[in-house]
């Protein structure tokens, strides 16, 4: 019965497979009939499904009131965050990690060399074994990566993006706005054809994502696939329209890349995520303050260092005056900055306005400020030329090797990932569905981790070489072609070869001969002469003689 049971559910996956198939070829035919059945299809087919009934936005928003897309709910508006994005500090910060992700932005089949690579997507079960690329396997690659380099199938004259110029744009975007956005062009078969970013900070979830105005939404918009648009571009308040057919700018799922790295559940953020210059928003204030005064005290002069008190109370007016304009004289700009008048014949007196700015604990306020900036960017300062004091303490890290280490995981590694998962979905997975994108050499030094590991195990004899070779190389050992450079294995290999198993063998093979009567090779010698040579001695008198001779001495 349970045989029976697995045929059907055999065949119904393999029906499922056939159904997806012929879907899929049905909406890339050049048929228009086939086309418009298969977007029936799935569009009754997607009506079909139970909407949720939890509340992902806010209840309190009306659709009339919102323009046709959601509100962006957060402390300051995109504008603002741009700005922010663009002062010393932050703009550092971005820099930095957009030419750290630059540098694995190269093709490499080598996994343990920073880089990328394209490769099959691995099934959850998948041994591990490393297996040989065929050629029709290697021109998809090689397609693959080509595309991605050159933005799309496109001359080298057009205005496009390549892969570095791309993906600084949208990390930019991402860390300013924790938004990524980019076009993806499509051909009348609705094929892959280029990739364009966009300004992340001009899009807008429509209203078409929320449930509760899905009716409304399809009087406005065409469904596809059974998909009604989900994004807009907005600008100045409104939804952007073409300027040569004058129709909304939206796009269907699949017509932009658009993703976040710090989603929410709470419904006050409207589906829209938090950057840490949002987060950052108070200490990047405080941060300016403190460089905007530094800036004026030197700029202006304008804060004394102390007052002088005349303490004469019949004080000339007319010296009064010209010690005021000699102060004003002296103390304005730059360049006089500070400057304490002297005057004679005045009991004067001074007084100090000013404490020093470790009195003050300013310089500890402003490292407190910048440590607080890097920790929420989950980046080191030495990565950006800062050195504090109490550095290695604040981060919890002994030693710069171990502090950057720290960063790179909890700061580079997921950018990478995020830019993976986003380019192997919107790019790679569109060119063919069987291939991903992978970055490498992320995790070299867990590689290294790895192989110690390994290499403790056969010290201790808890693993065959023959295994960890296996492990590694994903084939068997073969000792007549792989050369092992190890001083324990080449000692085995040679006792094999002075006492090894073979060897016994032949020993027991002659001790079985002579066990079963078998006749001595040496009993056909005579005096150290076999009968044959016996015969030829005696055919040759000059030899016959002088063994005569010999035979003689050795018997007197």
């Amino acid at each position: 019965m349970s045989d029976k049971i697995r045929e059907y559910d055999e065949q119904i996956a393999k029906l499922q497979i056939e159904r997806n198939l012929r879907l899929e070829s049905d909406l890339r035919s050049n048929d228009p009939d086939a086309i418009f059945k298969a977007q029936n299809y799935l569009q009754e087919s997607r009506s079909k499904k139970k909407d949720i009934r939890s509340f992902l936005f806010d209840p309190f928003e009306a659709y009339s009131a919102t323009g046709g897309y959601k509100q962006q709910r957060k402390r300051v508006s995109f504008d603002i965050l741009k700005k922010v994005a663009d002062t010393p500090i932050i703009s550092q910060v971005i820099t930095t990690r957009i030419a750290q992700v630059q540098n694995f932005l190269r093709f490499t089949q080598n996994e343990q060399e920073e880089g990328y690579t394209i490769r099959k997507k691995k099934s959850l079960f998948d041994d591990g074994k490393k297996k040989e690329l065929t050629d029709e396997e290697k021109k998809k690659i090689e397609y693959i990566v080509n595309f991605l380099d050159n933005g799309g199938v496109k001359s080298k004259w057009d205005i496009t993006d390549d892969l570095h110029n791309f993906t600084a744009k949208i990390l930019k975007d991402s860390l300013s706005y924790d938004q990524i956005a980019a076009e993806c062009e499509r051909n009348y078969r609705f094929e892959l054809i280029g990739y364009n970013a966009i300004d992340a900070s001009t899009i807008r979830l429509l209203e078409t994502i929320d449930p509760r105005f899905t009716e409304q939404a399809k009087q406005k918009y065409n469904e596809m696939f059974g998909y009604l648009p989900r994004y807009g571009q907005v600008y100045q308040s409104n939804i952007m329209r073409n300027f040569k057919t004058n129709e909304e700018i939206v796009f269907y799922p699949w017509e932009l890349m658009y993703d976040q790295r710090n989603r929410s559940t709470a419904l006050e953020k409207n589906g829209y995520g938090t950057s840490e210059i949002e987060i950052l928003l108070d200490i990047i204030t405080w941060a300016l303050w403190g460089m905007q005064y530094n800036g004026n005290f030197f700029k202006q002069g304008s804060n004394p260092k102390g007052f002088v008190n005349i303490k004469s109370n019949d004080v000339n007016m007319d010296i009064l005056n010209d010690f005021r304009q000699t102060w004003r004289q002296m103390l304005a700009g730059v360049n006089n900055s500070h400057k304490i008048p002297i005057f004679s014949g005045i009991d004067l007196e001074w007084v100090d306005l000013q404490m020093n700015n470790r009195d003050m604990e300013f310089q500890q306020w402003m490292e407190f400020l910048m440590v607080m900036i890097f920790s929420t960017f989950t980046i080191d300062p030495s990565e950006l030329g800062y050195s504090f004091k109490e550095q290695a303490q604040i981060f919890g890290q002994d030693g710069q090797k171990e502090r950057l280490k720290h960063s790179k995981h909890k700061g580079l590694k997921p950018l990478l990932l995020f830019l993976e998962k986003n380019y192997t979905k919107s790019i790679v997975s569109e060119l063919d569905r069987e291939y991903e994108f992978i970055f490498t050499g992320i995790d070299r030094e867990d590689e290294e981790v790895v192989v110690d590991i390994t290499k403790k195990k056969l010290d201790a004899g808890m693993m065959p070489l023959e295994a960890a070779f296996e492990k590694e190389m994903g084939r068997k050992l073969d000792p007549k072609k792989d050369t092992i450079l190890n001083s324990v294995y080449l000692q085995s290999q040679q006792m094999k070869m002075y006492g090894g198993e073979e060897q016994n063998q032949m020993v027991d093979e002659m001790t079985s001969e002579e066990e079963t009567g078998v006749q001595n090779p040496f009993d056909k010698f005579e005096n150290g002469v076999t009968p044959d040579m016996r015969k030829s001695i005696n055919s040759n008198p000059i030899t016959r003689e002088c063994l005569k001779y010999v035979d003689s001495q050795l018997n007197s």
